[in-house]
């Protein structure tokens, strides 16, 4: 997507045995007139960026400017994403896929290069050579890799590292904690439920100023052509991606229009995961998005077209299974724009939606509390073992594995373990959310929830619990049986 926008080319790099990876760069010419430019800084960060979120985009936006503020006219960001695998035998599989996590990070404004495929290993100062990059940057929270050693040892022992402040109140792990706390799982404090990335003018106004300082920023009174999209935009996908950036060529100023976290609580009958400020800093990170306006009307009305001299307003298309639902709600909702001329439906160039990512959150709930409530957890879950020195779980190397291939984005045949076999639900989250046993209401799930859940849901996330599918029925039995005790019971 990005990476053929900026004209990048896509070169297989191995700096050691245990060290390879794909570099989308410009041209090596570019690359080595940027390192020879004493004004110019290129600087590495590296991340899983899984169900990307502000601490994400805090830490890019931050690395960049933090080299600005040193006086250098220029900072090439170069991205580099662990993969899939290397993700999954360091710390249990992700929730989206490779590309699924490329796409949301190719959209963020202060990345200019890519590195993917990258294994959960050492960041070395000979791989900072190797991408021509001055400095390896990463937040205070330092990771450890699975050998025991540091994974920025070696740049910081040459000079090479800069540690960045950690965003605190949001991390992939709170947010897997707030999502299995919608659904009635886990018990925290009142503290605790409401930590969030907590967001003040000034930082919003950093996370919506250019990503280069010396670029200046569009103003709405200058657009001869205002592009709206209204929406929840709760953990920012590439189906999100997807539209901005079709919406963005439509007009010369692309403006989203955020309900407020109560809004949606009306109209969804349920909580945005995310505030409405983590939201907002969310999608002020991606490229195409010029401004926000926060806590838009539910129903879009002719004071907001005028106000803000709107020209398009852009929906997405619902996916398959959920159209008529969801087209009877926009009905109202778009009935000016549709009336006025302006409305314009665009479909994602991903098969994934905020609806698909909820649904199969649910699913995997509702196995989650079959789980609690049963003794035979390896019924549900073979082959789960823990190591005898530590409380992470793993998978015996014996477990059978299936492999297939599939192009990458170079073209590239790349081998990946089935994730049937390689990437099974660690259910560490599972276990730190279990704490006290309460009676809960059985989770309503429909048939056709299910059924669109496993059709349209992110790649990986579907991978990754796929085996939750086969336990459906054996969940359903379970819950019946312990219902029927129950009654028994009483």
């Amino acid at each position: 997507m990005t990476a053929a926008l900026l004209g990048l080319e896509c070169e297989w790099v191995e700096v050691s045995d245990e060290l390879k990876f794909f570099w989308h760069r410009p041209s090596w010419a570019a690359v080595e007139e940027q390192s020879a430019d004493p004004e110019t800084v290129r600087i590495f960060l590296n991340g899983c960026f899984d169900l990307m979120h502000v601490g994400h985009f805090n830490a890019l936006r931050q690395a960049k400017r933090l080299f600005f503020q040193q006086g250098y006219k220029k900072v090439v960001m170069l991205a580099g994403i662990h993969s899939d695998e290397a993700i999954t035998r360091q710390k249990g599989p992700p929730m989206m896929s490779d590309d699924e996590r490329v796409a949301v990070l190719e959209a963020t404004k202060w990345v200019d290069e890519f590195v993917t495929h990258l294994p959960y290993v050492s960041m070395s100062s000979q791989m900072a050579d190797a991408l021509r990059v001055r400095w390896i940057c990463h937040g205070d929270d330092m990771p450890i890799c699975k050998d025991g050693g540091g994974m920025y040892s070696d740049a910081i022992e040459h000079g090479r590292f800069q540690m960045l402040k950690r965003t605190e109140g949001i991390s992939t792990t709170q947010i897997i904690e707030r999502l299995l706390r919608q659904q009635g799982l886990g018990s925290r404090s009142e503290a605790e439920a409401m930590e969030t990335a907590l967001a003040t003018t000034q930082r919003l106004g950093q996370f919506a100023a250019p990503a280069d300082p010396e670029q200046g920023a569009k103003l709405l009174t200058s657009a001869k052509h205002v592009v709206y999209v209204p929406g929840i935009f709760d953990l920012v996908h590439p189906g999100h991606v997807s539209i901005l950036q079709q919406a963005a060529k439509l007009g010369d100023y692309l403006l989203v229009g955020l309900y407020s976290d109560e809004t949606v609580r009306q109209h969804r009958a349920m909580s945005p995961v995310l505030t409405m400020l983590e939201r907002a800093m969310a999608v002020l990170s991606t490229r195409w998005v010029d401004d926000v306006v926060l806590g838009v009307p539910w129903k879009i009305t002719k004071d907001l077209l005028a106000t803000m001299n709107i020209k398009t307003v852009v929906v997405g298309r619902p996916p398959d299974g959920l159209e008529s639902e969801q087209r009877r709600a926009e009905e109202e909702q778009m009935a000016v724009a549709r009336a006025e001329g302006l409305l314009t439906e665009l479909s994602s160039s991903f098969a994934v939606s905020s609806e698909a990512l909820n649904c199969v959150v649910r699913i995997l709930c509702l196995v989650v509390r079959v789980l609690r409530s049963s003794a035979s957890l390896p019924d549900l879950v073979p082959f789960w073992t823990e190591t005898a020195n530590s409380s992470r779980k793993s998978w015996p190397t014996q477990a059978p594995r299936a492999t297939f291939r599939r192009p990458d984005r170079c073209g590239r045949e790349v081998t990946k373990m089935r994730a049937v076999e390689e990437a099974r639900p660690t259910l560490a989250d599972v276990h730190r959310a279990a704490a006290p046993a309460r009676p809960a209401e059985p989770l309503q799930l429909s048939k056709a929830d299910v059924g669109a859940g496993l059709l349209k849901a992110p790649t990986a996330l579907l991978a990754a619990h796929l085996q939750l599918r086969d336990a459906m029925i054996s969940a359903e039995t379970l819950l019946r049986e312990s219902a029927n005790r129950s009654g028994a019971a009483g």
